[in-house]
């Protein structure tokens, strides 16, 4: 484990980099660093790896890096150390670290956290929720990251997400967004154990046909090899 905590941690330092806000739109504000404090962010700006940014309603951000331009939208939180490419060998290692940091180590109540958080009605099959909630916008920001090219980042992004803020794991429509984003890489076995811990959620008829054919697919893929 140590090994692969140094190693994440320099893949991390040599891929920090500063972006140029180049425009903003409505409410956008940062932290920087550790702060707690949530300032304005402005165009012309410098913001590095180690911000957060969140948008408003209506508002959104575009960030300039080198090689890289990326549009935040409405309602959405990203670490700005998140905007970068990764290959599949990257993004394993980052899926094993986060399994690391789940792996229970001690069980006080296993009833603790069984309730089931779905949707608003209507909005089972929406990606971008209207909420208050930093997890679902930290969840709106990884969508934006696989729409703007960056699959990997978003699905570690997503998953880290998942661990910091319990609930968001029990909404289906971006759990099976991320788990697709898996599936489409050819990462059958990360894929599956997705699909399989989505099918215990509180689905809609089509969410749990989806799943149901993609986890029966992914079966006889690996039955096959």
């Amino acid at each position: 484990m140590k090994r692969l905590v140094i190693y994440l941690m320099f893949t991390g330092i040599l891929s920090a980099q500063t972006f140029t806000v180049e425009k903003v739109s409505g409410d956008v504000k940062y932290q920087n660093g550790s702060s707690e404090n949530w300032l304005s962010l402005n165009s012309g700006s410098t913001i590095e790896d180690d911000a957060i940014i969140s948008t408003g309603d209506n508002s959104s951000v575009v960030l300039g890096g080198s090689n890289v331009r990326f549009n935040l939208n409405e309602s959405s939180a990203i670490s700005v150390s998140s905007i970068k490419k990764m290959n599949t060998d990257e993004l394993l290692l980052a899926l094993a670290m986060e399994d690391m940091m789940n792996a229970p180590k001690e069980i006080k109540n296993s009833s603790s956290n069984t309730a089931v958080y779905g949707t608003k009605e209507g909005e089972s099959n929406t990606l971008q929720i209207k909420t208050d909630d930093f997890g679902i916008k930290r969840l709106n920001g990884a969508v934006q990251l696989a729409k703007n090219g960056f699959q990997e980042s978003a699905v570690v992004t997503a998953k880290e997400t998942y661990r910091k803020y319990p609930d968001t794991k029990n909404l289906p429509s971006y759990r099976i967004y991320f788990a697709n984003i898996l599936n489409d890489k050819g990462l059958y076995e990360e894929a599956l154990d997705e699909y399989v811990d989505i099918q215990k959620l509180k689905l809609t008829d089509e969410e749990r046909a989806e799943v149901n054919e993609k986890t029966e697919s992914i079966k006889m893929k690996l039955l096959s090899e």
